[in-house]
């Protein structure tokens, strides 16, 4: 008895974290297995027995893979920012976004650096659930694969080091499973950005968030620059350097994104500012202004000149004039 009680109070005493602070889960589900060229939605379910207020998270994704088409989130290249509110039910969240296959492989798609907010701006949780999907090449996917993959929830004060995976179906469908990855192993992405442009015209190469270097072509007409970008956090800040004003030939413009610990990444785009007909317009243009303002100078310094030189000429003319009028009375005399 006394070893059957101690059983039945260890089962009972193993259930309560599991089950306690259950009140907020999220899940990443991705519905059907693609082929390249084709469309498929992601959902984010979050669920709590508290009213939410909103999801600020990041989702991280191959763009060799899949690509972000539309839904409630910003950015591109790998890296967007989802920010969804509940519909009329505050209990749960359902955001669905829309991906585009475009390449064949495997792509893991993982939620982190987010937070789960109620109505009073408490934090429910941090959400940071996985999944993956694989890409076949076009024309090779498999029809019975395209029901949707298990959604796997995440307790919000489960500790468990190990990945939380569905039971296995009964039936030999392919059906992909979605597992947890906990939250040591969830990707860094604070200090990064999702999106970045500049006004004098478009960066080569195509903006990714990894990729820290670009160039912008800018016609000899552009007169100046500025850029333009959004973080991946809603915590990170973002500083900008250079711009306004462009020279002509190269112009260096940046963008430092500032996590909450401190970590910085730098964004340098190199812009090239053409020199065309309007430089030449305003080299001949300046030309003839600076050889006006020679002639103006030394016209400005000739005339007192010529003045004084006439002045003495006819001051000359006189005393010749007197002297000789003064010598022919002499001689007369």
């Amino acid at each position: 008895m006394k070893i059957r009680s101690f059983i039945i109070a260890l089962a009972a005493a193993s259930m309560i974290p599991l089950t306690a602070h259950a009140d907020t889960t999220d899940t990443l589900t991705v519905n059907g297995s693609p082929s390249v060229g084709d469309t498929f939605t992601v959902t984010i379910r979050i669920d709590s027995d508290r009213n939410i207020g909103y999801l600020n998270s990041s989702l991280e994704y191959d763009e060799n893979v899949i690509e972000f088409v539309d839904g409630d989130a910003i950015g591109g290249g790998g890296l967007i920012t989802v920010y969804s509110v509940p519909d009329e039910d505050n209990s749960f969240i359902n955001c669905v976004l829309n991906f585009s296959a475009v390449g064949e492989g495997d792509c893991n798609i993982s939620l982190t650096n987010g937070y789960v907010f109620s109505n009073d701006g408490d934090v429910l949780e941090q959400p940071d659930s996985s999944t993956s999907v694989h890409v076949d090449a076009s024309g090779e996917a498999d029809d019975s694969s395209e029901e949707p993959q298990q959604d796997i929830s995440r307790e919000t004060d489960d500790t468990s080091s190990a990945p939380v995976v569905t039971e296995a179906p009964s039936d030999d469908s392919d059906i992909q499973q979605t597992s947890e990855t906990p939250s040591t192993a969830a990707p860094v992405v604070q200090g990064y950005l999702i999106s970045l442009s500049c006004s004098a015209g478009a960066l080569s190469p195509d903006f990714s968030y990894d990729v820290f270097e670009y160039t912008v072509n800018a016609d000899s007409s552009c007169e100046s620059a500025e850029l333009s970008a959004t973080a991946a956090a809603f915590s990170d800040t973002v500083s900008f350097n250079g711009g306004s004003k462009l020279e002509y030939g190269e112009n260096i413009l940046t963008a430092t994104v500032t996590a909450e610990d401190g970590t910085e990444n730098v964004y340098t785009v190199k812009v090239i500012r053409a020199e065309g007909n309007n430089n030449a317009s305003n080299t001949g243009k300046n030309n003839a202004e600076n050889k006006k303002n020679t002639e103006d100078k030394y016209k400005k310094f000739l005339n007192p000149a010529l003045a004084i030189i006439l002045v003495t000429l006819i001051v000359a003319l006189f005393i010749v004039l007197n002297w000789t009028m003064k010598i022919g009375k002499r001689k007369k005399k």
